[in-house]
């Protein structure tokens, strides 16, 4: 259970949808550096500083779809560091349509101006992964084909674009996975063409390497992608530390690379991370201090601690985690079966079967995450160790 344990089909549209936005929508501007120090405050987790940067942009460049565009993604970062926490929603939609005005006011004078079209279909594209995120699927996809039709339109126009490999990676990626690991979301691809996996992992790799704007966009899905679904850990530990090395505050870089790290084994050198996570928590850090981040980092550090055989240091820790899913989770989730699974482990190690089997038939009386039902019922009938 590594990274976001509460992964669900909403990742998908951040990635679809994504397409070729993120920073590589700035292909079209003569002077795109002079966004770059704005955009470096929304990675590192400065929203205030990213705020007023734009807001004087804005007010310099008031027909300039990218300030517009920016801004929103200001709240799209609140939002994803805590995507739980509905409160940068409103502000998110508004600053989001604002953006699609400003586009259409362009797109009216002509209608193949390209910075106009790549902002207006980010501008979708993210509407689109809030709407995921809260459960709004056909309103998600329909935002999500408005978004993939307007690129296609931006592609004719700026066909060398290397930047924009990102997005068709992402998409090949993901129009071919998703629909087979998540099959409740299969009607809703009929809209959308017929992806490639291997072939769009290749080609974010390759925006890796040749893009101007992209790069940082691009490690961040390579990083999520090897963590989530490839389970190469070389890879994303690769990716997440170079990402964690340029911003040091921004808890999803960080989270990936230490998640990296148990995915590798190295327990020592995660549980030094994750520790270090908890106490920027406990001291209420911009983006870490949330109980999600909390839970997450308490379940890495009692994972660790077991693995490491600091059975005594675990103990608070895990049970700490095991009251935080009943304050979170109004029903089980994976969270709640791979604490209890820890739990058994914990008992195993302390000898107490009696207890361990507890907490093995509590994982059993769960929905099935993953793996849980698999290792509870190995464990239960073997022991852990």
């Amino acid at each position: 259970m590594l990274s976001d344990i509460r992964i669900k089909f909403s990742f998908f549209f951040p990635l679809i949808i994504i397409l070729f936005f993120g920073n590589s929508v700035l292909n079209g501007q003569e002077n795109p550096e002079i966004l770059e120090p704005g955009i470096n405050c929304i990675y590192g987790m400065q929203f205030d500083s990213a705020n007023i940067f734009f807001s004087d942009y804005i007010k310099k460049n008031p027909s300039d779809p990218s300030g517009y565009f920016f801004s929103s993604m200001i709240e799209w970062w609140k939002i994803n560091v805590n995507k739980n926490d509905v409160t940068s929603d409103d502000i998110f939609l508004s600053k989001v349509n604002t953006t699609i005005k400003v586009c259409d006011d362009l797109l009216d004078v002509n209608e193949r101006n390209f910075r106009a079209l790549f902002f207006k279909g980010g501008a979708l594209g993210y509407r689109g992964l809030v709407r995921s995120l809260r459960d709004s699927w056909l309103q998600a996809a329909e935002d999500g084909k408005q978004a993939l039709n307007l690129l296609q339109e931006a592609l004719e126009i700026k066909p060398e674009s290397k930047d924009a490999l990102l997005g068709i990676g992402i998409y090949n990626y993901f129009a071919e996975y998703v629909p087979e690991y998540y099959p409740f979301i299969r009607p809703l691809m009929i809209i959308f063409p017929k992806g490639d996996r291997i072939k769009g992992l290749m080609q974010i790799k390759e925006a890796v390497n040749g893009a101007v704007y992209a790069k940082t966009e691009s490690m961040y899905i390579l990083a999520y992608l090897n963590i989530t679904y490839e389970k190469n850990y070389q890879e994303s530990e690769y990716y997440s530390r170079k990402l964690y090395d340029k911003y040091p505050e921004n808890p999803v870089f960080e989270k990936y690379l230490y998640s990296s790290l148990v995915g590798l084994s190295r327990f020592p050198e995660a549980l030094e991370g994750w520790l270090s996570i908890l106490k920027k928590n406990r001291d209420n850090k911009t983006a870490y201090g949330n109980k999600f981040v909390q839970r997450e980092a308490l379940y890495y550090i009692s994972l660790c601690l077991l693995k490491t055989e600091r059975i005594n240091e675990a103990e608070s820790y895990l049970f700490e985690c095991y009251e935080l899913n009943k304050q979170i989770d109004s029903e089980a989730t994976s969270y709640t079966a791979f604490t209890n699974l820890l739990l058994g482990m914990f008992y195993d190690i302390k000898g107490d079967r009696n207890k361990a089997s507890y907490y093995y038939d509590a994982v059993l009386s769960m929905k099935n995450f993953s793996n849980s039902h698999a290792e509870a019922e190995k464990l239960k009938k073997n022991g852990y160790r």
